[in-house]
């Protein structure tokens, strides 16, 4: 139903008449920050991967557009190639599809009559919907995630495992740079707050190592917590939380061009007979 719902409202815009559509291409990396992170609210670029997407946008002025689109990404993070938990040493990656729906909103121009080149910086912001799939790279073995329950999901007392479709808010803004009515090249940086904890597998759950390790094996209590040694009795009773208590965050930036498929004049790129200062 979520599914349904979200494909709905991206459908929707493309549905009116006498707009201005875009068909475009991004590329870019996957940046991530959480729980593995020294901080849950930064940009780390240690730890990146590659991005790519479509997007169609609707101009309905020169100020005002919509835009949805697919991107695939992959993300990742290790606390080794960070000040935090080196110790511990967990990692994940993890490949991302994402379907979203953003309204940009372009707060001047700066533009050539001539050459008809015009320079637009914008704000983006909407939802979007995406699916995970944390690894670990374990000993050299690739392994899925939440098939090892590593914070004891669906034991008794523990929660469900957690869905690996989730929504997100992204949020960002860029330059857009109109060679012409038809061409346009840019730059952006959209980031995206999850409605998760376990893009990475990790989160504030209080874990008892021992039931892990009798529920679920010796994998899987290793990979909970590897700064523990099953071998020790004692360390049954430990009991610990993994992260902390923010949801996840991933983002992407990335170079964009788009090429005008309809031009009803809408956002037409030469509105000056001279050279245009910043309008608002």
């Amino acid at each position: 139903m979520k599914k349904l719902l979200l494909a709905f409202a991206m459908i929707l815009p493309f549905c009116g008449i006498c707009q201005d559509i875009d068909f475009g291409i991004t590329g870019g990396f996957g940046l991530y920050s959480g729980d593995l992170s020294p901080k849950e609210f930064a940009i780390y670029p240690n730890d990146y991967g590659y991005a790519g997407g479509l997007f169609f946008r609707q101009r309905y002025s020169r100020f005002l557009g919509i835009r949805t689109g697919l991107t695939l990404a992959k993300i990742m993070g290790n606390e080794r190639n960070n000040s935090n938990n080196v110790e511990r040493g967990l990692n994940f990656q993890s490949n991302i599809t994402e379907f979203s729906l953003l309204g940009e909103i372009h707060l001047f121009h700066i533009g050539y009559a001539r050459n008809k080149t015009v320079i637009s910086p914008y704000l983006a912001f909407g939802f979007g919907l995406f699916a995970f799939n944390p690894k670990i790279n374990f000993n050299g073995q690739i392994l899925e995630l939440r098939e090892l329950t590593t914070e004891g999901q669906g034991l008794a007392g523990y929660p469900n495992r957690y869905s690996r479709t989730q929504f997100n808010i992204p949020f960002g803004g860029g330059v857009n740079i109109l060679i012409n009515d038809r061409l346009t090249i840019g730059a952006e940086l959209i980031l995206r707050s999850t409605l998760t904890d376990h893009l990475d597998d990790v989160s504030s759950a209080r874990v008892k190592y021992g039931d892990i390790l009798n529920g679920r094996g010796e994998l899987s209590a290793r990979i909970s917590n590897p700064l523990l040694d099953p071998a020790i009795a004692e360390n049954l009773e430990v009991t610990y939380a993994r992260g902390g208590k923010h949801n996840d965050w991933y983002s992407i930036p990335a170079l964009t061009l788009s090429w005008r498929i309809k031009n009803s004049g809408k956002s037409k790129s030469v509105y000056s007979k001279f050279m245009e200062c910043p309008r608002f």
